[in-house]
């Protein structure tokens, strides 16, 4: 069983009234790959800060949880502000390391929390940790090959994946793919961050896949040098069906409000 994609393993109260579109207030276009993987949760555990936990696992393999990698190009950048769309013209690259199904333990509410963050572009940083409480950190990002490589300023290997390719493109407001609904799922969930001072706060993802193409794919990696205490240099594979490379998909974030 794939209990990262079956939303009744992790029962819980969903927050699914997602914001319109004129609650976002940026957005670029993502190319780039999202890939599922299976961690023993006392693992996934060490990811989280105080106050935040996981959703009971009430399937056939209730040691297991989900750790979401999400890695590529975030390319012409722009604020949305009264209907309009004002361009930035930026493009870098992210790394995202998430964790769908977490709630804070005076909250109810399903979330999805965003471990780490790698990102080639300083302002994006600051705003993501400010604002967001992502928890970014500055780096190198880029294709070698088939190897996805996120490297610090100095060259030390952070993090690098390696993905195989499959499968014809498919258009994303038509795709039939096995558990690409369920993904679309997942991130229409708020997302939690935790920002310096220790507050606590929520945010959405828009993802739009109404021009977008998305194909399968096979991924494994590494976190060669650990982001947090307790956690140790490990490698991951995805999941069976649980790779999708994506090109032209919206990726839209909304203002951050208080969790609490």
């Amino acid at each position: 069983m794939n209990t990262f994609l079956d939303p009744t393993a992790f029962p819980g109260p969903m927050r699914l009234r997602r914001p319109e579109r004129e609650s976002f207030v940026s957005e670029a276009s993502f190319n780039g790959h999202i890939v599922f993987s299976n961690w023993s949760r006392a693992e996934v555990e060490k990811l989280l800060p105080p106050d935040l936990e996981l959703c009971a696992n009430i399937s056939a393999t209730p040691d297991i949880h989900p750790v979401v990698f999400i890695f590529g190009d975030q390319a012409q950048g722009a604020m949305l502000f009264g209907g309009f769309t004002f361009s930035l013209g930026v493009q870098y690259q992210e790394l995202g390391v998430a964790v769908p199904f977490v709630k804070h333990r005076r909250d109810p509410l399903i979330h999805t929390f965003m471990a780490r963050m790698y990102s080639s572009y300083d302002i994006a940083t600051w705003n993501g940790n400010f604002h967001y409480g992502f928890s970014k950190v500055m780096a190198k990002l880029g294709w070698r090959g088939p190897v996805y490589l996120v490297t610090a300023e100095d060259g030390a290997l952070l993090l690098h994946a390696t993905v195989a390719d499959s499968g014809e493109w498919l258009s994303g407001d038509r795709c039939t793919l096995p558990n690409f609904a369920a993904v679309q799922w997942i991130f229409s969930l708020p997302v939690v961050g935790r920002r310096a001072n220790g507050i606590y706060v929520r945010s959405y993802f828009g993802w739009d896949f109404g021009a977008a193409q998305v194909r399968t794919a096979d991924a494994c990696g590494s976190i060669d040098a650990p982001f947090l205490p307790g956690l140790t240099p490990q490698d991951w594979h995805d999941v069976s069906a649980g790779t999708f490379e994506v090109r032209n998909m919206i990726w839209r974030l909304s203002w951050p409000s208080a969790l609490l």
